[in-house]
């Protein structure tokens, strides 16, 4: 399939090539680094370069503009990049600019690869500018060229690296912060931008925060408490306030989380401590990011200004220990409790936001019963973030599997009275002698059809002969293509009725299986859903809307039995 639809791609791009018109897209590139400096790599300057470029050569046609804004080079892990090549793919462009051979890449062998690969094969034409470079008019010494600048690229980009992970870990041992936006409750110092100072407007929510978990609040009730008074949290904070990065765009959608929340309340940045370098990356020695051990971590103490007491840091983490450690006694501690089931998997889905609906138990102790354990249905964004991001929903399994239990069998029901209706009305038409009679009218219209055909092909002989008039012969032609046209109408309403009266048959054995294995369960199954059911959802109210699988088939069913009553009526 793939190469069937490169090579529908490369047609299209040929097909452009033959008007002589080149169907453009420009990219654009920042990366990390670059970000936001107003250099000659500016997205800004890069654009306005291309597009005159585009403009005064009437033959490239501007077709998207395609913008990676702080993404490395080293990689082609870029959203804007591959929305691109699928672009080239679909035969949308033909033709790809860049400012620069670095601008596609740094990366010697995956930009060799594309260039003298990807991009021939899918005819594209490939053009950077200031390094003259065009595919389409390309001599050795400019495939050369092209080569040694993509060494040079690479060699530089690691060569970048080196120096720049050598410093960035030089300033992190000398307690200098170097993150691209301050902590939440922080602000970047305005005379020094590796130092931070107290944000006066955000620190005193920090403070309670901590203070709501030194009481012993949960992560996920500070949260809803926080997302219940509209606080902005860190990533809407940054966006409220101009600072724009590849995780906040959903602006005012951002909540506070248990992960955002876990984070802050064990960084040590509130009790004016930093501990950098919690992620690493090396290109040049080939290691890829990933998180380090906190023993990795530079840590330097007294950088800055604490918003937190090391009294109340210290309640907060013992609180923090010591609900992780009731976690971990509690687990097992039921474990001779009766288990659950989900049946339902991810087929049960909350009707608001969407997330697969989850199970969660609960233990019910008493003197006289000993300890219990019951099993609820909960939205996982309400959980987590309270009712501002979801509407609450939380409904027994019991009540819930009784619902639903309900619901497929009344679906049954309706499917055997429907089948009972069906039956009776074949009966009234004769079954045997009206399915065969569709059968031998069809045969007998081809016939007709054929036999008429053949009566066209003899009046053309029979006018050459001068059997037959000009006039007579168009009369006679007329006549049987309109004989012709009425019975091929026909056959084709006898060729829907039996073609639906077979499907409707094969959803018919559809439902008379799940009927005649899951009528009579008493409980639900995974299999058992997986083979009926298509999506649950649950309202804020507890109420359930359940989408069946076979409904088209269904109705195909109830559609013949329309049709045979219509004819027995």
């Amino acid at each position: 399939m793939a190469r069937v639809s490169r090579k529908r791609g490369t047609e299209k791009a040929e097909g452009f090539k033959e008007a002589g018109i080149y169907h453009t897209g420009i990219y654009l590139r920042l990366s990390v680094e670059d970000n936001g400096k107003k250099d000659a790599d500016s997205m800004e300057n890069q654009k306005n370069l291309l597009m005159e470029y585009v403009s005064a050569r009437p033959y490239l046609m501007l077709t998207d503009i395609y913008m990676d804004n702080g993404f490395t080079g080293t990689d082609f892990e870029r959203p804007e990049f591959n929305r691109m090549l699928q672009d080239a793919r679909d035969g949308r462009i033909n033709c790809i600019v860049v400012k620069d051979l670095s601008r596609l890449g740094r990366n010697y062998v995956e930009a060799g690869d594309y260039i003298e690969k990807v991009f021939p094969f899918l005819g594209i034409r490939f053009i950077a500018v200031n390094d003259h470079y065009d595919s389409d008019s390309l001599t050795s010494g400019d495939e050369l060229g092209a080569s040694l600048k993509n060494v040079v690229n690479d060699v530089y980009a690691k060569d970048i690296s080196r120096k720049v992970g050598t410093a960035m870990k030089q300033k992190r041992l000398r307690g200098e912060y170097i993150g691209n936006y301050a902590p939440y409750g922080y602000l970047k110092d305005p005379q020094d931008k590796n130092h931070l100072i107290i944000d006066q407007e955000i620190a005193p929510i920090v403070v309670e925060i901590f203070e709501l978990r030194a009481k012993g609040d949960g992560i996920n009730t500070i949260a809803r408490i926080l997302n219940e008074r509209d606080i902005p949290s860190p990533g809407r904070l940054r966006y409220e306030r101009g600072i724009i990065t590849n995780n906040n765009k959903k602006g005012s959608g951002l909540l506070w989380s248990r992960h955002v929340l876990s984070d802050l309340l064990k960084n040590v940045v509130y009790i004016g401590n930093l501990a950098q370098g919690r992620s690493a990356s090396c290109l040049y020695k080939g290691i890829p990011f990933h998180w380090t051990e906190e023993s990795e971590w530079d840590l330097v103490e007294n950088t800055h200004e604490a918003i937190i007491s090391p009294e109340l840091w210290k309640r907060v983490q013992e609180v923090t220990d010591r609900k992780s450690r009731e976690a971990k006694e509690s687990h097992g501690k039921y474990a001779g409790l009766p288990k659950r089931e989900n049946p339902y998997g991810s087929l049960l889905r909350c009707a608001d936001c969407g997330r697969v609906i989850k199970q969660v138990h609960a233990y019910n102790t008493s003197k006289r019963s000993g300890t219990s354990i019951y099993y609820n249905y909960k939205c996982p964004e309400n959980i987590e973030l309270g009712d501002t991001a979801c509407p609450k929903k939380n409904i027994r399994a019991a009540d819930l599997d009784e619902a639903v239990l309900a619901t497929i069998r009344k679906q049954m029901e309706i499917f055997m009275d429907t089948q009972k209706i069906l039956k009776e009305l074949i009966a009234q038409e004769k079954e045997t002698a009206k399915q065969e009679a569709p059968i031998a009218r069809v045969k007998d219209i081809q016939k007709e059809i054929d036999r008429r055909k053949g009566l066209c092909t003899a009046l053309y002989t029979d006018l050459k002969e001068g059997i037959l008039t000009q006039d007579e012969y168009f009369y006679a032609k007329m006549r049987y293509q309109e004989e012709i046209d009425s019975l091929e109408k026909e056959l084709q309403e006898l060729k829907s009725i039996r073609g639906k009266a077979s499907e409707a048959a094969q959803g018919e054995k559809k439902w008379e299986q799940l009927i005649s294995k899951y009528y009579k369960a008493q409980t639900l199954n995974p299999a058992m859903m997986e083979a009926i059911v298509k999506e649950i959802k649950l309202y804020a109210d507890n109420s359930i809307s359940i989408e069946f699988r076979y409904m088209n088939e269904f109705e195909e069913l109830l559609q013949e039995c329309e049709r045979i009553r219509r004819e027995v009526a």
